[in-house]
């Protein structure tokens, strides 16, 4: 199955920093620091070509080195179709970069002593207790088919961080029954933003819990909702809704001020990206299919992308315990 590839209204280069970062370092001559301001000014080019080909909307770059901020530029537009520039505080959706985060917040927990790497997923979520396998297999007449099997072990909180548990996406597994069974479970919408779903954390629990493993645990590794279910085991153990759980442990100690599941300054909202996509005629907008940045906490976060960043990443709404 083709995807399309989405693009924030914003390419994202070189360097993630938050504002509160880029504004924490002091600027400096980049011959200051070892750099040169000729050689420098060839990444503007380069994005401004790309900007008017119509290969991305727009783009913020900073470069830091030896503790001071060398580089800031922006160029292209924050909104294609409104004209509106990119501000070098611009907040982009980072989608799928909030796995890393949401991982780094799980380990807070490791650290703590509060769970373990080879804790089995069953200990937090009961649900993980008895899985079953879709594997390959020849039916009657040699062709190539699925069949189901018992897990032969429970999978852990290592195989969710290193997504060897053996969950994938709807959107682009193979595995014919997995991919049926996320249908009918509505764990992901065909017609909709990637990884789109309505489920609420148990709802979404109990459904991929019923649904089959793509592989064995442990055996494979496969990109999937592994980190959506590591984000509700967070909520399961620290009694916390996941973003909340963030908050308190990395945005606020790391002061990511626009780091979020949601919108929460107002006068903040208007410095998001829109979203683009690349068809072959060029960018269009994504206003049909792409949802608009939450603005309120009643909104859900998921790990394929809630997370927003400034200047250099960003937010979309989903599940309250998934925040990629």
């Amino acid at each position: 199955m083709k995807r399309t590839i989405a693009f924030m209204t914003c390419a994202i280069a070189l360097l993630a920093a938050t504002v509160a970062w880029a504004q924490s370092l002091q600027p400096g001559k980049p011959e200051e620091v070892g750099l040169s301001s000729e050689r420098l000014a060839k990444i503007g080019r380069v994005f401004k070509q790309d900007i008017d080909q119509g290969k991305i909307p727009g783009v913020v770059v900073m470069i830091a080195r030896k503790g001071r901020l060398a580089y800031a530029e922006s160029f292209g537009f924050q909104n294609r179709d409104k004209e509106t520039a990119m501000a070098k505080d611009a907040i982009f959706r980072a989608y799928s970069m909030t796995k890393p985060l949401v991982s780094v917040a799980a380990m807070t927990l490791v650290e703590d002593g509060t769970i373990q790497l080879t804790d089995p997923v069953s200990k937090w979520l009961p649900e993980f207790k008895e899985l079953m396998v879709s594997v390959p297999r020849a039916d009657a007449l040699g062709q190539a088919a699925f069949g189901l099997v018992l897990a032969e072990r429970q999978p852990t909180i290592q195989d969710l961080l290193r997504h060897t548990a053996g969950f994938a996406y709807g959107e682009i597994s193979a595995n014919r029954l997995v991919k049926e069974a996320y249908t009918r479970a509505s764990l992901f919408k065909p017609d909709f933003d990637y990884n789109t779903t309505d489920l609420m954390p148990a709802e979404f629990v109990e459904r991929i819990a019923k649904s089959p493993l793509a592989h064995q645990p442990g055996t494979t590794w496969e990109y999937g909702l592994a980190v959506d279910v590591l984000g509700r085991v967070i909520e399961r153990v620290s009694g916390k809704r996941l973003g909340d759980f963030m908050e308190e442990r990395l945005f606020k100690p790391l002061k990511m001020v626009d780091t979020g599941f949601f919108a929460s300054q107002p006068s903040r909202r208007g410095n998001c990206c829109s979203a683009s996509t690349v068809t072959p005629s060029g960018l269009a907008s994504r206003c049909g299919r792409s949802r608009a940045l939450p603005a309120s906490r009643a909104l859900r976060a998921s790990s394929c992308g809630a997370v927003m960043e400034g200047p250099i990443s960003g937010s979309t709404p989903r599940r309250n315990w998934r925040s990629s």
